[in-house]
């Protein structure tokens, strides 16, 4: 069979560790070991997160036009995807015959023959992939969460500050001498009420030579950045910058602007279980709960008109999504199963990350021994007082990114391995938990695991969320329809979930 062998980094610092030659080699193993020739190396440099990764694209459109099978060779499954996706066209691939996926460490073959227990591995692998990188993006947030909390300003300093770098490598922001004052004069001419904001622009045309447009002046003017307070998200923060302005100037600028403000308007929904999760399958409007009777009923809005629209109480829209939600329950073993082929699969990671961690205590300890050496060189005369004050002030920055980075492996990888169990108990346990849960939970539940929910008549469709999609085939195999053969109260066709990149088709039931 021919092959195609996947080596793939992140960055460019990763490619000069010499990452990509050691993927490389192994894989050359790998192939030798099972026969396939190969035809092509790919090595990219290009993160597995990003929008358009062109050489995945290039590789992808290769093996579409290769009139035989294709084995895709790669180390891990995070080097070739680390989102869903990807999935859906590789997955395509392999329903057609024309890809054979090769997971070196995770000693996992997906093909056209694979069974889903096979599917739910790659699955999984691709979820906790994802997950590995959403724990260092999680890791970058904390940071700038701290930073906020510290008053420190994220982005680009506003018209009248500059941006500015410390001595000690931190970044700040100041006064600018060049355009602060046209600021203060902006809050003056406005609060005096001699000037519209037309004016106010025209005038800085005249004694600045200083063009701005209409909504840059407003933006200006309603900036609390310059008297103290800076607003992120819809939060304000007071921050730790010299401010231009002081506070009355600012508010009696807003209470010029804000002269006739309307009340906000709020509204008052009474809290149903499932108000907006649900549109009608006829004409695609929402299914909304009205109350009668002491009962709770669901019923299409018929904004689009009027199309006999059936009403369904609550609890039989509630016994549809515990029946949804069984149809992933996993049995015990199955669950045993699965745990035991993840731990096996991810075992290397544990591995990784020792070693990486152990490259990067190294590197701490190297900048270390550096600093020591030009301190003593200091003390002994050898270099100038300017000269070590430099290189001290860059090898702490050097250090200071070196420690970023080890935090964040160790705080990454320790969540990693939580989840894995925690996803799979979560779907041993999910029927129970939906039926004993109060509507925020109930919600929290359905947007998780369930999408596109139509209403059909008085049946609820839907198509699963990844990965319980492969759970719900992976419970099919066995236990499944047994199940649904002691409920006499449950007919139609027996949900299933769809294969990776199939025409996406709805699931259903009818009480």
């Amino acid at each position: 069979m021919k092959a195609i062998i996947l080596a793939r980094v992140s960055s460019k610092e990763q490619e000069d560790n010499n990452s990509i030659p050691a993927q490389t080699r192994r894989l050359h193993e790998y192939t030798d070991r099972f026969g396939l020739d190969v035809i092509e190396v790919c090595q990219l440099v290009e993160s597995s997160t990003k929008a358009n990764r062109v050489k995945f694209t290039e590789i992808i459109t290769s093996i579409k036009r290769s009139k035989e099978v294709v084995a895709l060779v790669t180390d891990t499954i995070d080097r070739l995807q680390r989102d869903f996706k990807e999935s859906v066209v590789l997955n395509e691939l392999r329903l057609q015959g024309k890809i054979e996926l090769h997971f070196m460490r995770e000693g996992l073959i997906v093909n056209q023959l694979s069974n889903s227990s096979e599917i739910l591995r790659w699955d999984m692998g691709v979820m906790f992939a994802k997950s590995y990188v959403t724990q260092l993006s999680d890791n970058v947030k904390r940071s700038l969460e701290q930073k906020k909390q510290n008053g420190e300003w994220l982005g680009k300093a506003p018209f009248g500050y500059k941006n500015v770098d410390l001595p000690d490598g931190k970044k700040w922001i100041e006064p600018d001498p060049d355009s602060d004052y046209i600021v203060q004069d902006m809050f003056k001419w406005y609060t005096s009420e001699s000037y519209s904001m037309r004016g106010i622009r025209e005038r800085l045309v005249e004694e600045h030579g200083l063009h701005k447009s209409m909504s840059q002046v407003n933006k200006i003017l309603k900036n609390s950045f310059y008297y103290g307070v800076m607003q992120m998200k819809g939060a304000a923060h007071a921050h730790s910058y010299a401010p231009l302005i002081g506070k009355d100037l600012y508010d009696l600028a807003q209470r010029r602007a804000f002269r006739f403000q309307k009340r906000a308007f709020k509204y008052a929904g009474l809290p149903y279980f499932y108000r907006g999760l649900i549109t009608c399958g006829t004409c695609g409007c929402s299914i909304t709960p009205e109350k009668s009777k002491g009962y709770v009923y669901y019923h299409c809005t018929q904004y689009k008109g009027k199309h006999r629209a059936a009403y369904i109480r609550e609890e039989d829209l509630t016994e549809q999504f515990v029946a949804a939600l069984r149809a992933i329950q996993p049995t015990q073993a199955q669950y045993d199963e699965v745990m035991a082929a993840l731990k096996a699969s991810h075992g290397d990671k544990i591995t990784y990350k020792a070693v990486h961690t152990a490259r990067l205590q190294s590197e701490l300890t190297r900048i270390d021994e550096r600093m020591t050496k030009h301190y003593n060189s200091y003390l002994d005369g050898d270099i100038e007082r300017d000269f070590y004050k430099s290189k001290n002030e860059e090898l702490k920055a050097q250090r200071a990114a070196t420690d970023k980075k080890l935090n964040s492996i160790d705080s990454a990888n320790d969540e990693f391995y939580k989840n894995a169990e925690t996803i799979m108990r979560l779907v041993l346990n999910v029927p129970r938990l939906f039926e004993s849960s109060e509507l925020e939970e109930k919600r929290r539940i359905i947007n998780i695991v369930l999408q596109n929910l139509e209403l059909h008549d008085r049946q609820l469709r839907w198509k699963y969320k990844k990965p319980f999609d492969s759970m719900a085939s992976y419970k099919n195999d066995s236990s499944w329809l047994g199940w649904r053969d002691s409920n006499p109260r449950m007919h139609g066709p027996k949900p299933c979930a769809l294969p990776l990149g199939d025409t996406p088709k709805l699931h259903y039931f009818t009480i």
